[in-house]
């Protein structure tokens, strides 16, 4: 679908309303401005003008077919909170680079408690692109299949030199509550892998639907490095010089002004760092939603450092909640939250 005015130039709108040619109450984002369009028409207009004359030839069609779009879609859709939902989206798409397939995520999570997933979890026989509450439950008693399949347990130990193997997420969540880790390199980096599969199938159980959001309209992804703080690159530097000229930036976008780090790979859910004088960091999105209970959207990030550039041996990573502070940026937070951040929330 297709606005007949353009979203982003409202000063049309007031321009035929001055003259008396559109009523004062008509909805720029509503049906009356909306008409079917092939999507390379659609991009084609994108926010370019009409004559007045054309303008008002489309708005009377508009017009005129509104009351037939909603009565079907009052009969397809499951209340006027979806249509206005579709609506907002459909704004923010031409804002910025909201996809259908985004749209329909969020209504799939918001009506059917469908989550989408941006890793396939690593379970034996299970290619999960998309869960709900249930089916993340069931697949947390699933035999582990890291490393895409190559690796189907955990040994981790405890400081009294015990030692646990973990073949499913619960096990794996179990022996972490009980203060088991991991002890070799090789083991932390098997239990990273755990990790990222495990968090994002509790995440699936646990959270709910966001009310709200600051990450929709328009959507904050990965690529938008003005709106992440410094943390998530800096956590891993070593060199004295480069921690305290860090220390005064905010942004990943100003820690890569600075020369501080630069960017090796960047893709829609993923986006990898070179950090100079540090700990390489990838970044990997999971999901989205409601992860710690306060009705406000968050991500589910899995956070990686690594020395292998270096020549390191070093790699280690979990997943962490990327929360939206008072600052407007994206701040790391621990997954799952702890009792006292969730009762905060509340």
């Amino acid at each position: 679908m297709d606005h007949v005015i353009p979203i982003a130039k409202p000063e049309v709108l007031y321009a035929l309303q001055a003259k008396g040619l559109v009523p004062t109450e008509f909805d720029i984002a509503g049906f009356e401005n909306l008409l079917p369009s092939a999507n390379f028409q659609n991009q084609g207009k994108s926010a370019k003008l009409m004559q007045e004359s054309a303008l008002l030839y489309y708005l009377e069609l508009a017009r005129q077919k509104k009351p037939k779009i909603i009565d079907r879609l009052a009969a397809r859709l499951k209340s006027n909170d979806e249509i206005k939902t579709y609506l907002s989206l459909k704004a923010a798409s031409e804002k910025n680079d909201v996809s259908p397939e985004e749209m329909v995520a969020v209504f799939a999570h918001q009506f059917d408690g469908t989550v989408t997933l941006r890793i396939t979890p690593e379970i034996e026989g299970e290619q999960t692109a998309t869960a709900n509450s249930s089916i993340a439950a069931v697949l947390m008693d699933k035999q582990f299949a890291l490393g895409r399949g190559t690796v189907s347990e955990v040994i981790l130990h405890s400081s009294n030199g015990d030692s646990v193997t973990c073949k499913t997420s619960n096990e794996f969540i179990n022996a972490q509550e009980l203060g088991y880790f991991a002890q070799t390199q090789t083991e932390m980096k098997i239990a990273s892998m755990a990790n990222e599969t495990t968090e994002a199938l509790r995440a699936i159980r646990d959270s709910s639907f966001a009310e709200e959001s600051a990450l929709r309209e328009p959507i904050v992804k990965l690529k938008h490095f003005d709106r992440w703080s410094a943390d998530w690159v800096t956590e891993g530097l070593f060199e004295p010089e480069d921690v305290e000229e860090a220390a005064g930036l905010l942004t990943i976008a100003d820690v890569i002004n600075a020369g501080i780090c630069e960017v090796e790979s960047l893709e829609d859910h993923e986006v990898r760092f070179i950090v100079h004088n540090g700990l390489d960091v990838m970044m990997r999105e999971s999901m989205r939603a409601d992860l710690d209970g306060d009705r406000w959207e968050e991500i589910l990030v899995f956070h990686y450092l690594s020395a292998a550039r270096a020549g390191g041996s070093f790699g280690a990573g979990q997943a962490v909640m990327a929360k939206v502070g008072d600052d407007g940026l994206l701040h790391m937070r621990a997954y799952p939250p702890s009792a006292e951040d969730e009762a905060s929330a509340c």
